[in-house]
């Protein structure tokens, strides 16, 4: 008989994989309620491919002390829940190598050959001696046979002139494939196309074919303006002034959300394609941003339910988008190729 954790390895190929859900891990005090929220609301396991979990820094990132669920030990609760591989953040500069090495055999424990290395949330921040980067973190997974992947902010660009960048993030995602082996990756919350447009074709221009990345576009449904505001101001979430002025005015900021959020996903998988993006290489992260709402959390799954539909359990509709098949034919032995600020309360 296959155990489960023997199966999570089989079906953990994130190459074929297009649908991953991201859950936050509670903090202690909300544990409880979190818990009992997903228990009774978890979405199919027909509708995603991979769960997803942030390695939440409450300090770091949101200014503040509060104890939370190690990433671990709520992807294990979850994994009580569902079948499906899980992929876990690790944020490089919040430990040594002793430290990343204990966890890096934790996780592996419970199946996990999938990691997302993370770097500090500010540039300026001074951090504990001898923690690490994403490019010592990477080379000391893949000595234990870890896939890394990372995650891309697309308005990180010298262009973006509300916060230019000081490196443009089309030079680090290039330097996180070719220097650091890093193969999948994962976005900021996205709320608008033309910034991760941009990227994906400039990678297109700079990467060959074999190095391509997996790409997953995340997205997080709005139920109310305090998700709206945390995004913002907690996440450092870009959302345009007419997206913002549309989303506050909807008779539901939900259904308006959901909706807003399938047309970006629309507009990228098109543009991709039209530019010669693999669509095998492009998915989709969804989260859910307050895990003590249940509102928030039930759009989130409502999102990947029509995901699901889309990329899952019909996958033929993936059709329209793919490459030609001289262009395919010659990429087919290939392996799989944030805001630091992701999801919290």
């Amino acid at each position: 008989m296959i155990s489960n954790q023997e199966k999570r390895c089989e079906v953990a190929d994130l190459l074929q994989a297009m649908v991953i859900l991201e859950a936050c891990p509670p903090s202690i005090e909300d544990r409880d309620e979190a818990y009992d929220i997903l228990r009774h609301s978890f979405p199919r396991d027909n509708t995603f491919h991979i769960i997803s979990v942030p390695d939440i820094q409450d300090t770091g990132e949101f200014r503040r002390h509060r104890a939370r669920v190690p990433n671990s030990e709520f992807a294990s609760w979850l994994l009580g829940l569902t079948d499906k591989p899980v992929i876990l953040y690790k944020v490089a500069a919040s430990c040594t190598r002793p430290e990343l090495e204990a966890w890096l055999e934790g996780v592996a424990d419970m199946g996990c050959r999938d990691i997302i290395l993370v770097g500090p949330d500010s540039s300026r921040k001074t951090h504990r001696e001898e923690t690490l980067d994403v490019g010592e973190a990477a080379r000391i997974a893949a000595g234990r046979h870890f896939r890394c992947g990372g995650i891309i902010i697309p308005t990180r660009r010298r262009q973006f002139v509300a916060r230019p960048a000081s490196v443009d993030e089309a030079d680090r995602v290039e330097a996180k494939v070719k220097e650091f082996g890093l193969n999948f990756f994962t976005t900021q919350i996205l709320y608008e196309s033309e910034w991760m447009c941009c990227l994906l074709l400039d990678l297109v221009r700079r990467l060959t074919p074999r190095e391509i990345p997996k790409i997953f576009l995340t997205f997080s449904p709005f139920v109310c303006p305090a998700d709206l505001n945390f995004a913002q101001k907690a996440l450092g979430v870009f959302i345009p002034d007419d997206v913002e002025e549309m989303l506050l005015g909807a008779r539901s900021m939900r259904e308006a959300s959901i909706s807003y959020l399938l047309l970006i996903w629309e507009r990228i998988s098109v543009f991709a394609n039209e530019i010669g993006f693999p669509a095998e290489r492009l998915g989709v992260n969804v989260e859910y941003i307050d895990s003590r709402n249940p509102q928030n959390v039930s759009a989130a799954f409502e999102l990947i339910e029509k995901f699901g539909h889309m990329l899952v359990e019909n996958p033929s509709e993936l059709k329209a988008l793919s490459l030609p098949d001289g262009e395919k034919n010659a990429d087919s032995d290939e392996q799989p190729g944030f805001s630091p600020h992701r999801s919290a309360p």
